[in-house]
């Protein structure tokens, strides 16, 4: 849960930032356009109690949800049924189709999340030049849907890395 906070702090720094630039941003269709882009997808489609289960490697409860619409986003987090386990799994997902049409973008957000991240990220290759590891989990960008997978206690790379796969297969099913 500490990096969901992190997540959502970074995210009003980034949201703050953008409130100050002047200068419009050149990387995104305008805000009308974008809003009616893409279907509204639920994080827990990306990955279901079941699948987070086998990420995790024990039985989880049903996903918590949230959501901030402001900005886009939707939050499935899953804990682990055994109280004393410290092992979580948290979906995050940011999407143009989620956000009103003066949201500043799921790719700005993305973009200027790595941006402040800096050198301190890891490129994942495998996902192609939209994905990263970092504070806060595995960032993905794919087609209007910014993606951040948190994991606890557990081999988080490679966790990281197959929820990552998880979410990329069953978000192309659904769009």
């Amino acid at each position: 849960m500490r990096n969901g906070k992190t997540f959502i702090v970074l995210l009003s720094v980034i949201l703050t930032l953008g409130a100050c630039n002047s200068k419009p941003q050149e990387i995104e269709a305008p805000a009308q356009a974008r809003s009616i882009k893409g279907k509204v997808v639920e994080p827990e489609i990306l990955i279901n109690q079941n699948e987070a289960a086998e990420l995790l490697g024990e039985a989880v409860e049903k996903g918590e949800k949230r959501e901030t619409k402001p900005v886009g986003q939707k939050i499935c987090y899953y804990k682990p049924v055994n109280s004393s386990s410290r092992k979580y799994l948290q979906i995050s997902l940011t999407q143009d189709s989620f956000m009103p049409p003066t949201g500043v973008g799921s790719k700005t957000i993305y973009l200027e999340t790595k941006k402040l991240i800096g050198s301190s990220k890891t490129d994942v290759k495998e996902f192609g030049n939209e994905a990263f590891i970092a504070v806060g989990g595995l960032h993905i960008f794919k087609d209007g849907y910014y993606i951040l997978i948190s994991s606890g206690n557990i081999d988080k790379d490679e966790t990281l890395k197959n929820a990552g796969k998880t979410a990329l297969e069953n978000l192309d099913k659904v769009k």
